[in-house]
């Protein structure tokens, strides 16, 4: 039996964030194209986040090139479906409809992917409204989580939708955690962790805020920031911060790390900290990273967040920019003894990497009948 073919559409690596390492596991996924035949059209420029939400002219002929790209592989490949991994919201989604419209000339069902939100704040006039209608008219999706949903209800019926939550491949070993924990256990002072893109709204300023109330406390700690700053301006106000707190000893930024760099900054982490209030927030990737290697974690109500850290042991969750209940809860935590080995069974129970692959197949399956 000949086997059906699916065409993805979205960002891949680089550069590297959650999304597009998510769309990349997906498309090479052993699993998926033992089942289908796969292939893909790139539609963000391969390169940093420095070009992310910035128009140029280089980005201009990228997005010329991929509409011819599609239209390539709607002549030549001819998919049974499309796996589109759609912006939600401002320039890129009215770019993104585009490709959409040429999909639908070539009568192709079109199964969406959301990786952000923002679809239900930015369509905000009727005219936007009747746009976002107009372009997911007979279309299918899935979404991370339920709490999403509302996002999208205003244009997609709820029996449209599918829910498929996200996970990462687990990278460590049973032995290996216990060696790790074993050795986190005798840590002098306790490691705190940022890990994303060093970006404002994903919280590095309030976890500053946060280590200084700990510091009031006399509490030993060390809190180590990893990601890279895409904005210079940021970067001297983030710094700046530190000094005026008086951090410089307990505070430290390392730059953006990953592969084994990554892996034993978390082997070495007590609790990460998350006070993300990024807008499209949605899964939050990074919590999943720190579960793995039995971390609690302390972060905000955004996106799906407060239903990935659904118990006491797996951390703590307060209202966006309640910073300060976050840091009344993270000295009640440093009394208590933390077991970090039942956040790693929930991770392996919940987000284990073969989860949403299996999911995907399924829903491509049915959907490709």
């Amino acid at each position: 039996m000949e086997k059906k073919k699916v065409l993805f559409i979205g960002r891949l690596p680089p550069p590297i964030h959650g999304a597009a390492n998510a769309n990349k596991r997906y498309i090479t996924s052993k699993l998926l194209n033992d089942s289908f035949k796969i292939e893909s059209v790139q539609i963000n420029l391969p390169s940093n986040l420095d070009l992310v939400g910035k128009f140029g002219f280089k980005k201009l002929f990228w997005t010329a090139k991929s509409y011819l790209n599609l239209l390539k592989k709607l002549i030549f490949f001819n998919p049974d479906m499309i796996y589109f991994e759609i912006a939600p919201k401002g320039i890129a989604f009215f770019r993104d409809s585009i490709y959409v419209f040429i999909c639908k000339l070539f009568n192709k069902k079109i199964l969406f992917q959301f990786h952000a939100k923002g679809a239900k704040k930015f369509a905000n006039t009727k005219i936007k409204k009747a746009y976002y209608k107009f372009t997911f008219r007979k279309t299918k999706a899935t979404l991370l989580s339920n709490i999403l949903y509302h996002d999208v209800q205003e244009f997609i019926p709820r029996e449209n939708v599918y829910i498929l939550p996200d996970t990462i491949k687990d990278e460590i070993t049973e032995i290996f955690f216990h060696k790790i924990n074993k050795k986190r256990e005798r840590n002098n002072k306790t490691q705190l962790l940022f890990l994303s893109n060093m970006i404002e709204s994903k919280g590095p300023i309030e976890v500053l805020k946060i280590c200084s109330e700990l510091k009031k406390q006399n509490i030993k700690f060390n809190c180590s920031f990893v990601g890279k700053f895409h904005d210079t301006s940021f970067e001297k106000k983030f710094l700046g911060k530190i000094k005026r707190y008086k951090l410089e000893k307990s505070c430290k930024y390392l730059g953006p790390k990953y592969g084994e760099e990554k892996e034993k900054i978390l082997e070495n982490t007590n609790y990460l900290i998350f006070p993300t209030k990024y807008p499209e927030e949605t899964f939050g990737r990074v919590i999943l990273e720190a579960f793995m290697y039995g971390v609690p974690v302390l972060s905000y109500n955004n996106g799906a967040i407060k239903e990935i850290i659904s118990k006491n042991y797996l951390g703590f969750v307060s209202e966006k920019s309640k910073w300060k209940e976050l840091a009344i809860e993270l000295s009640k935590r440093l009394k208590v003894k933390e077991n970090h080995k039942k956040v790693r069974e929930h991770f392996n129970k919940f987000f284990a990497s073969d989860v949403p692959e299996k999911g995907m197949l399924e829903i491509w399956q049915k959907e490709t009948a």
